[in-house]
């Protein structure tokens, strides 16, 4: 399925400044702002894309795991439903593999991860076994991966409108989580909107926004439905790479403007990363450049994904395209 190249352009701008105001976002583009505006609102009302805010890549601030989950065949249905329900599940993924079900879980430490998530994971109906491997470095997530229709002028144009982000992260504040819910559902909220979905303050709220994105506690994305990517193909590797190559390997793997996670994880796969592709051909292709340029790595798997049921809380239909509902 292909979008006009309008439509293309506008995500592709949206991915790179997912908060930038019309008017800035027409600067570039070199369309009027209510044209854009327009543009959106139709993408957006016919499911094909959105934007949403999550918690940003820092593993010493919260736990994130990547679960793979075994379920009794008669049951996958159930499984489903069940293991979409539950908030701090973030991703549940068909896996081609011996998993049945990959899953991307968030919980505030390994303590609530261990004593809430993973027991209502196993209580899911035909749950039958969990492989647990913990991400102990988040090199990249989806907010990263690019269609690459627009000129290297426009992306550079772009990016400026971005606020920079400090590396350090801070404490995460209580006050912060009622916004990141706002977030979830509507990464271009307003500052206004977001306060009075939580009965905050505006000048208290545009505080805390600024320090989220700045301090990149929050990170932004926009989404489209894949069969509209020209990408719709997701894969991902598990992989054991030597001690010390971790950052190598993230370098690499950041060249791919078709990426859309890398990691350090626990287990005998300790890397893993994710991509979106044209064509089963490419698979290989990622695995031949990968080994070549750093030695020693080890490919474990590749998984091809069948279906997405859920993507960072919102849920997904059979055709690729947010249901409307979210679940977090």
């Amino acid at each position: 399925m292909e979008l006009p190249v309008e439509d293309l352009q506008l995500v592709n701008a949206l991915q790179i400044a997912p908060r930038a105001s019309w008017a800035e976002l027409g600067a570039v583009l070199r369309r009027h702002p209510a044209t854009l505006s327009s543009r959106w609102a139709r993408l957006h009302e016919d499911r094909m894309a959105w934007t949403l805010g999550h918690l940003g890549g820092h593993p010493e601030q919260h736990c994130t795991a990547f679960i793979e989950v075994l379920v009794d065949p008669q049951l996958i249905e159930e499984a489903t439903a069940e293991l979409c329900a539950i908030s701090q599940v973030l991703t549940v993924d068909d896996a081609t593999s011996s998993a049945d079900f990959r899953l991307t879980c968030l919980a505030a430490d390994w303590l609530t991860m261990s004593r809430e998530v993973l027991p209502q994971i196993r209580s899911a109906r035909g749950v039958q076994r969990l492989k647990v491997s913990l991400c102990t470095k988040l090199f990249a997530t989806g907010n990263i991966w690019r269609l690459d229709v627009l000129s290297p002028a426009q992306q550079t144009m772009l990016q400026r409108l971005n606020p920079p982000v400090h590396s350090s992260p801070t404490l995460i504040p209580e006050t912060f989580w009622p916004m990141l819910r706002v977030l979830m559902h509507d990464g271009r909220a307003t500052v206004s909107e977001i306060a009075q979905a939580t009965g905050q303050h505006a000048s208290t709220t545009g505080r805390a926004l600024k320090t989220a994105l700045e301090t990149g506690m929050v990170t932004l994305r926009c989404e489209l439905a894949s069969p509209y990517t020209g990408f719709p193909l997701t894969v991902q590797w598990f992989t054991k790479v030597p001690a010390g190559t971790e950052e190598s390997v993230a370098a690499v793997l950041a060249e791919h403007r078709n990426l859309r996670l890398s990691a350090a994880t626990t287990g005998a796969a300790n890397f893993t990363f994710m991509m979106q592709l044209r064509r089963p051909a490419d698979i290989a292709d990622v695995e031949a450049e990968l080994a070549a340029r750093v030695p020693g790595v080890n490919i474990l798997e590749s998984c091809v994904g069948v279906r997405t049921f859920k993507r960072m809380g919102w849920m997904i239909d059979g055709d690729g395209r947010p249901t409307g509902e979210i679940v977090v």
